[in-house]
């Protein structure tokens, strides 16, 4: 593979720390369950608004309440990673639009490491850019063409427990397998709609064995691989019932083995089992954000307009493009269409063998 400008240096923390996509989740103490008591997964906050994390596609989970924020805006905003916290304060932008070093012209996916450098893939350049938290610009790495090693418009990205980058190669029809720097290590799909086919692949994550998921984006599905590239299983087809896709997006996977997929067509996510058994599905939840809050209050007109309507459709997701989990159980979902995070806060405690029944044939729920 050719590379550009390869970051050469160490970008891994410690030895021993994982990148936020596969943080098990607190509530697992590291295993995935037999089974789960699913006690509800409310919404919990809204982060952002219109101006700071404009048309936001993807988010990364940083140590002490960091948030990093990928805004993809062809307007004055430009491209940028936002860098805003908990207390939803706007703490300034990594990167820029353009083409030269450091720079974004479509970027799609932003996944951090273990020292909490940034890598985002840019499917206009057909490469993946890393900077430190602090914005500084390390490198990139891609070339554009079909050869293996080589890029064509890449959109999900995801680091497996080694910190290799897999990524899913939109428009060659493949995912492919890295390092950290670059170094290409193996690919494996076709175009089409078969088992173990892709057309246009979106969204990748690799749970906890290993195993890697694959949103189909124009199959409509989502497939599953053992980590040397050989086809699982898959579940998903063209809808908008439940199970089915409209175009999914990112996706992942938590440490309870659960499977969250950015619906985007159907505006909204879904949750599936570690089997790929539909959950439930989350539509939107909106409020204010505090800096929401504080624009709407300063702005008598804009007062008056939200007076004037109806607000139920303004809570709900607008074309979501990803999903993240932090160590905490928090579901992020950057509501792309209405430049804003909407945070939800799952609620599931492990059960052991003993205290469940085995599986049935034909379950039926009672409510007690």
């Amino acid at each position: 593979m050719t590379t550009t400008n390869a970051p050469t240096e160490n970008l891994t923390g410690p030895i021993g720390t994982t990148p936020d996509d596969v943080v098990p989740q607190a509530h697992t103490n590291g295993a995935a369950p037999h089974a789960l008591l699913r006690a509800g997964f409310p919404y919990y906050a809204t982060l952002g608004m219109r101006r700071v994390t404009t048309y936001c596609m993807d988010i990364a989970i940083g140590d002490e309440d960091r948030l990093y924020v990928l805004c993809r805006d062809d307007g004055p905003a430009g491209n940028a990673i936002r860098k805003i916290n908990w207390d939803d304060e706007d703490l300034g932008t990594i990167g820029k639009s353009g083409t030269g070093e450091g720079q974004l012209v479509w970027p799609v996916t932003l996944i951090r490491d273990g020292g909490e450098n940034l890598y985002v893939s840019d499917e206009g350049l057909h490469r993946i850019s890393a900077f430190r938290r602090d914005g500084t610009f390390i490198g990139h790495w891609g070339s554009h063409g079909a050869e293996p090693g080589q890029l064509n418009r890449p959109s999900g990205i995801t680091f497996d427990a080694d910190e290799n980058v897999w990524v899913a190669d939109t428009m060659n029809h493949r995912v492919q397998q890295f390092t950290r720097d670059g170094r290409f290590l193996l690919t494996f799909g076709r175009h089409g709609s078969g088992d173990g086919e892709f057309d246009m692949p979106w969204g990748i994550a690799v749970d906890r064995a290993g195993d890697v998921y694959v949103a189909d984006w124009r199959n409509d599905r989502v497939q599953k691989f053992s980590p040397d590239g050989r086809f699982l299983v898959q579940f998903g087809r063209t809808g908008s019932g439940d199970g089915e896709f409209n175009r999914p997006a990112g996706l992942t996977v938590d440490g309870d083995g659960d499977i969250y997929v950015a619906d985007r067509g159907n505006n909204r996510v879904q949750l599936f089992d570690r089997t790929g058994r539909y959950v439930e599905q989350f539509i939107g939840d909106a409020t204010l954000s505090k800096s929401g809050r504080t624009y709407v209050l300063a702005n008598p007109k804009v007062l008056r307009m939200r007076e004037m309507n109806t607000l139920e459709q303004q809570k709900r997701f607008r074309g979501p493009a990803a999903v993240r989990l932090d160590a905490e159980g928090r579901m992020y979902v950057p509501d792309f269409g209405s430049h804003r995070i909407q945070v939800y806060k799952k609620e599931a405690y492990p059960l052991t063998p003993e205290e469940i029944w085995p599986e049935q044939a034909a379950p039926t729920l009672y409510t007690v």
